[in-house]
């Protein structure tokens, strides 16, 4: 390599961690702005005179908006680039946010939600793509490490921090933190119009055969191997989504806790995830096999599916146990599943479609979320058979990824 190529692969490497620390913190927020729910959860059933049932499907709305757009996600990364993609996502955020904020009645914040479920189900489509147009395969394990602890973050810190905006004696003080909320999203806006820019070289086209002919999109959505992730992803979202908008409702409702208190404990968890999930990055840059990736994919899967299971009978003694288990092996699956969406495509050029599928996966997860509120209603332990099916349906889909991939390679 020339002196002069090597002085630019150095100046594109700095570029692309800024953009990709603009991309994390843009989807932190947008985690931020979807948590901000289960943060008030205590404040809001009261202040909207609604109960458990409706709290769960209007936490569960963004899935149904990127049930539909996920069909098209991949073809409007293409049209449009990952940059700009990653604008309208966060517009839409943005503008679903000041519904919310303003909305006084039930109604209104389902529209809210509706428009801020486009960022919430598009996110995890778009960043994956623009970190592989980035970064190269084998720097690619951190970024999308650090990426894939998003959901938690947004969670830890609207957790840690929604307390000091609301009044848990003034249920309508739930508004304050939508506010705050707010604000984030503009701020993160205006920096990724400023900041962001395409790459001078992309990775991802480079993995491309010149020779092969130009990418379908109904190409990646005949692959098997992006369906079996999406079917996998979805499972582990539902799960997810389980424990992280219902988890701190748990403790209230059964072990006495306060919100606040509640929103401190969940946060073990999420500092467990963020561990778990760098962490595997670093190890990404490591095992670069796809065999390694998946073997070690299907283990976290089964600790992780198990977790899933104890979610809503986990008592005072083992809750802390439970919740850095439960953190670590939800950290790394993601991020295995994120760092591979170009392997997991049948060709890399179509990592927008199984990143896309994945994010289909994500809210097909949120949507079967919505039955969980009106199961919990008749008692916490009666959702524990939803939670088993779904770690046991990540953890043989993780294995049938790892089956089809190894197969794949062998040909």
């Amino acid at each position: 390599m020339s002196t002069e190529a090597k002085k630019a692969e150095i100046n594109q490497t700095g570029r692309a961690w800024v953009v990709a620390i603009v991309a994390i913190i843009a989807s932190i927020l947008i985690s931020v702005n979807n948590n901000k729910l289960p943060a008030t959860a205590s404040l809001v059933l009261p202040a909207l005179g609604i109960d458990t049932s409706q709290l769960s499907f209007l936490m569960s709305l963004n899935g149904y908006v990127g049930f539909v757009l996920a069909f098209f996600a991949a073809t409007i990364i293409m049209k449009f680039g990952s940059k700009n993609s990653t604008l309208m996502v966060l517009a839409c955020a943005l503008l679903g946010a000041i519904i919310s904020a303003f909305a006084p009645t039930y109604d209104l914040l389902m529209v809210g939600r509706l428009i801020e479920g486009v960022g919430y189900a598009c996110i995890g489509t778009v960043i994956p793509v623009l970190f592989s147009e980035w970064f190269p395969p084998n720097k690619r394990g951190v970024p999308m490490g650090i990426f894939s602890v998003w959901v938690p973050l947004g969670s830890m810190f609207i957790m840690g921090t929604s307390g000091f905006f609301f009044n848990t004696a003034d249920p309508s003080s739930y508004h304050n933190v939508f506010w705050f909320v707010v604000a984030l999203l503009v701020a993160v806006v205006i920096i990724w119009i400023i900041a962001v820019r395409n790459p001078e070289h992309s990775y991802l086209a480079e993995e491309t055969d010149p020779s092969a002919p130009k990418p379908k999109v109904s190409e990646g959505f005949k692959s098997l191997s992006c369906w079996v992730a999406m079917i996998a992803f979805a499972a582990f979202s539902l799960g997810t989504a389980c424990v992280m908008n219902f988890e701190t409702l748990y403790m209230v409702q059964t072990m006495g806790m306060d919100q606040a208190a509640a929103n401190g404990m969940l946060n073990i968890a999420n500092i467990a995830v963020v561990i778990g999930g760098v962490g595997i990055g670093f190890v990404m840059n490591k095992v670069t096999s796809n065999s390694g990736r998946l073997i070690i994919l299907a283990v976290s899967a089964l600790v992780l599916g198990g977790s899933f299971a104890m979610a809503y009978t986990v008592n005072g003694a083992m809750l802390t146990p439970w919740l850095i288990v439960f953190g670590l092996s939800n950290g790394i699956v993601p991020a295995i599943f994120f760092t591979m969406v170009a392997e997991i495509a049948p060709r890399p050029d179509l990592a927008s479609v199984s990143s896309t599928l994945m994010s289909l996966g994500q809210c097909v997860g949120g949507i079967l979320f919505g039955v969980v509120g009106a199961v919990v209603a008749s008692g916490w332990g009666a959702a524990t058979g939803i939670l088993a099916a779904a770690g046991g349906v990540l953890f043989v889909g993780s294995l049938a990824l790892l089956f089809i991939l190894r197969a794949r390679d062998a040909k």
